[in-house]
């Protein structure tokens, strides 16, 4: 269990959870829209790449399902409702031995409140976020869009967001302190529906040593031509 040096932290391993506290409080009320519209489509290739550097380094005690990462052909997520804030999707995960695993999910987009699966998506944001804009507007983490560009597609452009952060978590079980995870990540969105574009996630760890390394890339969707 890691508490964050930058955010505090629990960290959940055997879940994968992860519930942040702040020095932030929650809005009392926000402008949130939704981009994505039901039936809309987005397909992911995810891959994990580890490099490890002690013999009892175990990337899925720390990540679970980073050893099946590799194994996907796809990561498929389906609109199938909008209430509110709160959006419904199904997600498939489809494997290279021809499994796929069907998920119900759902994800408030303002707060960051979500359904707890396996293979639970989460990185669906407002739409039309500014730089400098709470990523979650009534949520507690107090994340903000750090830029905006464009990003060049088969047919068009489109503007991208980009959320880039990197703390060091200390694991609460050693009472020395010397157990440590380091996380960077840099999240790519697009702007206008909020969806995820491309994510590459890297988490050092000292004791036991060990990199991890988790991407997600856009390879179609509904909306736009990739």
């Amino acid at each position: 269990m890691y508490i964050a040096i930058v955010l505090v932290a629990i960290l959940a391993v055997a879940t994968g959870a992860i519930i942040y506290t702040t020095q932030f409080s929650k809005p009392a009320t926000a402008n949130v829209a939704v981009g994505v519209h039901v039936g809309d489509t987005f397909t992911y290739k995810i891959t994990g790449t580890a490099v490890l550097s002690s013999v009892d380094a175990n990337p899925d005690s720390q990540s679970p399902n980073f050893s099946d990462l590799n194994n996907t052909d796809y990561y498929k997520v389906t609109i199938t409702g909008i209430n509110g804030t709160r959006v419904s999707m199904d997600v498939s995960v489809a494997f290279n031995n021809g499994t796929v695993i069907n998920e119900s999910q759902w994800l408030d987009v303002g707060s960051g409140d979500k359904s707890t699966t396996t293979w639970q998506f989460w990185e669906l944001y407002p739409a039309n976020l500014n730089v400098n804009k709470m990523l979650r507007p009534t949520g507690f983490d107090g994340t903000y869009v750090n830029s905006t560009d464009t990003q060049t597609y088969s047919t068009s452009t489109r503007q991208r967001n980009l959320f880039s952060i990197d703390n060091v978590f200390v694991d609460v079980r050693d009472p020395t302190g010397n157990t440590m995870r380091e996380e960077m990540t840099n999240l790519y969105f697009d702007k206008q529906t909020g969806m995820l574009v491309n994510l590459n996630d890297v988490q050092y760890y000292n004791n036991p040593g060990m990199e991890l390394i988790i991407t997600f890339k856009l390879t179609s969707c509904s909306v736009w031509t990739v």
